[in-house]
């Protein structure tokens, strides 16, 4: 069954819609939101470049650390994976396999890289079923560590999720995933028939911990 709502989601539903505006609008947004490691005075010129280019952007939040809050746009998409590279402010970077954390940079304890077809086929398709994922992190001693997770995916009744100034229908589903090193649980909205995924709360490691994530419009992959 899927549990509550991260509360972070929450707020970020409410500075998603501030994300969708001009860019003075972003680059307020873009001060104003904290950054997760360190003080950023000037904004990242990969950032700078992002926005000047009008990049798809999503809000993060650690949720952990309420104050920990960035917005995050587009630097790369890579052709063959698929796999996309966000960055915030501050230089931070997370890499999306269509909604899926399969890793980050700027971080205290990296995900380095992830594997997770099997759970994202389940997840996209909207299909209940069991999956393995690997996940290579740093861990509290600086060191790269690949762990198996076994997953459950399961899914939840239809919700509205509001982008920009829409509501959108959403399938909540969750992927608990249990390993040696530690057990978690990622919940993820997904949009029907695209198997886009609009929000979603999912474990980034030992260290940083569950991130919440939302996307300031639809079909930021």
């Amino acid at each position: 069954m899927m549990r509550s709502l991260p509360p972070l989601l929450g707020a970020l539903a409410l500075l998603a819609l501030g994300a969708c505006s001009s860019d003075p609008q972003t680059r307020r947004m873009a001060a104003s939101a904290l950054p997760f490691s360190r003080p950023a005075p000037v904004l990242a010129a990969e950032f700078a470049a992002a926005e000047q280019a009008g990049a798809p952007r999503f809000l993060a939040a650690i949720e952990t650390r309420p104050e920990a809050v960035a917005l995050f746009l587009r630097q790369t998409r890579s052709a063959s994976s698929g796999v996309s590279t966000w960055i915030s402010g501050d230089g931070a970077q997370l890499m999306l396999d269509d909604g899926i954390l399969v890793g980050s940079r700027g971080f205290s304890g990296d995900v380095m890289a992830a594997q997770v077809s099997e759970s994202a086929a389940l997840i996209h398709g909207l299909s209940p079923g069991t999956a393995t994922r690997l996940m290579t992190l740093i861990d509290g001693e600086d060191h790269a560590v690949t762990r198996a997770f076994r997953c459950q995916v399961s899914l939840g009744e239809s919700e509205e999720v509001i982008i920009g100034t829409r509501a959108v229908p959403a399938i909540p589903v969750t992927e608990a995933c249990h390993g040696t090193l530690a057990s978690f649980e990622n919940y993820y909205w997904v949009v029907p028939r695209s198997g886009e995924i609009i929000q979603s709360s999912q474990w980034a490691g030992t260290v940083t911990g569950k991130m919440s994530l939302r996307v300031a419009q639809l079909g930021a992959r």
